[in-house]
């Protein structure tokens, strides 16, 4: 199912740039209020595949609110945004629509997702591709997420819970993100680590191609992240020996 009913759901009203009548969605395939497709699918649109109706010179009043939705250009800039592409994001009734950054999807895919009606989430590092017309919506125990073009499927709690705990101590030990996705680890960080590469290489070896890991490779901290807990814990430390 589309997240696109949802989004509408959540998303501020707008008048329509012009009267709507009764016509089939050349995006959800749905009749009902429409109006010229023109005004949310521009002829240089080459996905096709994600229409269900394609032929259609229609567009819903829904599909035509959430894939056009644009935010006030923030103090300082001169466009506006449109977060449904330049932002990952998670909407649900609950919540509305909530803009994550890396931090936030980390937190909400490791924790998992505790909502009592359907969502959907999108995670983006190109900001380029409109997550509402791929985004699954999740109802009940499926927790699936889109990242770029992938649908990543996290309903397995406990195997998230046991990739991300051995990739999260790999990757605090000292082995970068980049390398962990490309398992191509250079002999320089081999010497200094090579136990913990030899046993993770055997480990990530028919994982690292699945779209599991590498979303759990995109969520990983980064080095700044690293450094900032390192220095944290220092300050605990040195706290507590006063």
């Amino acid at each position: 199912m589309s997240a696109i009913p949802l989004l509408y759901g959540v998303l501020p009203d707008r008048k329509p740039p012009e009267p709507a009548k009764l016509g089939l969605c050349c995006v959800l395939g749905t009749e009902g209020p429409s109006i010229d497709r023109k005004h949310a699918i521009k002829t240089s649109f080459t996905n096709l595949d994600l229409l269900r109706a394609p032929n259609s010179d229609r567009v819903s009043l829904a599909a035509w609110r959430v894939l056009t939705h644009s935010e006030p250009a923030a103090e300082g800039k001169k466009r506006d945004t449109f977060p449904l592409m330049q932002s990952s994001w998670f909407v649900s009734h609950e919540m509305g629509l909530v803009k994550l950054d890396r931090i936030g999807v980390r937190r909400l895919v490791i924790e998992g997702i505790r909502a009592q009606g359907p969502w959907a989430g999108y995670v983006t590092t190109s900001y380029k591709k409109h997550g509402a017309l791929r985004a699954p919506l999740n109802t009940g125990e499926p927790q699936r997420w889109l990242f770029e073009l992938d649908v990543v499927d996290c309903s397995d709690r406990q195997k998230v819970q046991d990739w991300w705990q051995i990739m999260r101590a790999t990757r605090t030990a000292g082995i970068p993100r980049p390398v962990m996705e490309s398992l191509d680890c250079s002999v320089h960080l081999m010497s200094k680590h090579l136990r913990l590469w030899l046993d993770f290489e055997r480990w990530a070896r028919d994982k690292w191609q699945s779209p599991l890991y590498r979303f759990l490779t995109y969520l990983l901290p980064s080095q700044e992240e690293l450094k900032e807990r390192a220095d944290g814990d220092e300050e605990n430390a040195t706290g507590q020996e006063e």
